[in-house]
């Protein structure tokens, strides 16, 4: 059987990622947070990514929190894709989101701004009120009880082989996972869960589904699952691709044997 250099490579870092847990623990953020609501597809733990802020109330809050010494913010997905984010009422998000903070704001061209966030814990929305046409909260912050047990390192193995067999397919994949590892602690099965998720293209409600799984049994499940219906899709995919590169050289055959 050979061996794929790069693959082998890429198991030993998340392996190591296990082994190393010395990544410096941010500062408690507030319990009255700033709403930004998402609408397309939720964050999770870990994750370090833009989010696109345009011109009005919210880049206005955006400006004055950079001067601040606390820039935390939180995260909730709507419950309506297309609502408007200046229309919002506390019903409007979903109940659980991801606390973030802000680590760089740059200014774009058209107005507004790519604001750098790196998503900290799963929080709770216990009360919320709006507040100049912006959404404020009141949170609780969760975090990840440690589960060691052969099932947890059985499922862990399953999702790492799984992302695995997605990157044979999908070399994108290989490029989300190595920005991941630069800012994942994948020490626990919970975080796991939370990266490996984060890398398919499940719906959004199935995605928070997922984020709302407190208990990590559940929660590395479900990611198990969406991950297998990701590398289903993407054999899918990849038979299909062959079926019509294969048809397409055999009608280029055809041609210039006439």
């Amino acid at each position: 059987m050979t061996i794929d250099p790069e693959l082998e490579e890429l198991k030993e870092a998340i392996v190591q990622s296990f082994l190393e847990n010395d990544i410096p623990k941010p500062q408690a953020p507030p319990e009255l947070i700033p709403v930004f609501p998402v609408t397309k597809r939720p964050f999770f733990p870990g994750m370090a990514a833009p989010v696109i802020i345009e011109a009005g109330p919210y880049y206005d809050l955006i400006k004055k929190m950079v001067k601040k010494e606390e820039k935390w913010i939180a995260l909730f997905l709507t419950k309506d894709e297309k609502i408007s984010p200046y229309k919002l009422t506390p019903s409007d998000i979903f109940p659980v989101g991801v606390s973030a903070k802000i680590i760089k704001v740059i200014p774009m061209d058209q107005g507004g701004a790519q604001v750098i966030v790196n998503m900290e814990k799963r929080i709770t929305c216990q009360e919320c009120t709006v507040f100049s046409k912006r959404l404020v909260a009141k949170v609780d912050y969760h975090c990840d009880t440690p589960v060691v047990s052969r099932e947890m390192k059985a499922y862990s193995a399953s999702i790492i082989s799984t992302i695995k067999e997605l990157l044979k397919l999908n070399p994108l994949f290989k490029e989300e996972l190595q920005l991941f590892l630069s800012h994942s602690d994948l020490s626990e099965p919970g975080k796991l869960a939370d990266f490996a998720v984060a890398l398919t293209t499940s719906t959004r409600d199935e995605l928070q589904e997922v984020l709302e799984t407190f208990d990590i049994s559940q929660r590395v499940e479900k990611s198990l699952k969406l991950l297998r219906k990701e590398l289903d899709l993407s054999q899918l995919q990849n038979q299909i691709n062959k079926q019509i590169d294969s048809s397409i050289h055999k009608n280029q055959k055809e041609y210039f044997l006439k």
